[in-house]
């Protein structure tokens, strides 16, 4: 099977690259899969590296293939020496500098009573503004249908919630269009909730949206951004979704026993998806 992956903010395919590809392969079909990227730090690149994973499920073989997202982006002052050498990318155009979007008012996470509490905190009264929401899905959909063997997406931080709004879109269509889905399953490590233009941040306490294919949630108990990951969890299929705490911060698990689970927790999430 193969997996398109989509990167998080400030990131792009070069530094993806660093991080290999996994192979996983079922006894089934092969399935492939889209990857986003997300924030990498040049320094800790190794502690975004899939590659012991990759060792894990080498006799599994799922490929992995890298797309960079459309919006070009420098990164906001105090997160320069955080990132690999450019151009770096995001998904999301959200018409404001950078000091004044999301990316940069993370590093204040709000308090709230729950996940979702603390998503509305962090917005605010600010309108989301996604001003390329239809070019992102377009270019998803595009990529798809250059790549019929594609079958399942995996999302790192902003990428997860791309991913994540993007099979909302699917079902619509399906809905509305009667157009065959090709999304069965996805990986999303840490990540945000989805994002509908004209009606915000999808939040389990306040929408009916719910991402119905088989998703592992990677998310790390010390993770800063552990909320958005909560949240993106709660509107997820609870009958299918898979939460794998690694223990660790914004980082993918390296070696020791977590490996070992996390190839079993992969493997669960592919033997589901193939039935769908």
């Amino acid at each position: 099977m193969h997996y398109l992956c989509l990167h998080g903010a400030i990131g792009n395919i070069d530094v993806c690259g660093k991080l290999s590809v996994w192979s996983i392969t079922t006894n089934s079909r092969i399935s492939h899969r889209i990857s986003v990227s997300s924030w990498v730090r040049s320094t800790e690149i190794d502690f975004h590296s899939p590659a012991p994973l990759q060792k894990e499920l080498d006799s599994d073989n799922i490929k992995f293939n890298y797309i960079n997202g459309p919006v070009q982006i420098t990164p906001p002052p105090g997160f320069a020496e955080y990132f690999g050498v450019g151009p770096h990318y995001r998904w999301t155009d959200d018409g404001g500098a950078a000091e004044d979007s999301l990316i940069s008012r993370v590093r204040q996470i709000p308090v709230g009573d729950n996940s979702e509490d603390i998503m509305r905190n962090l917005i605010g009264d600010r309108e989301i503004v996604w001003l390329n929401h239809q070019q992102v899905m377009d270019y998803l959909y595009d990529t798809l249908e250059k790549d019929p063997e594609i079958g399942g997406i995996i999302g790192y931080s902003e990428g997860a919630g791309i991913a994540a709004t993007f099979i909302l879109d699917e079902q619509r269509r399906e809905k509305e269009e009667g157009r065959p889905r090709r999304i069965k399953s996805a990986v999303f490590v840490t990540g945000w909730p989805p994002v509908i233009p004209g009606r915000g941040l999808i939040l389990a306490d306040e929408q009916e949206d719910m991402v119905d294919v088989p998703s592992l949630h990677v998310v790390g108990a010390n993770d800063p951004f552990r909320h958005g990951a909560f949240a993106l969890y709660n509107i997820c299929d609870p009958d299918t979704a898979i939460f794998f705490d690694t223990g660790k911060g914004h980082t993918i698990p390296r070696s020791g026993k977590v490996i070992t689970e996390l190839g079993d927790a992969v493997r669960q999430l592919v033997a589901a998806g193939d039935e769908c």
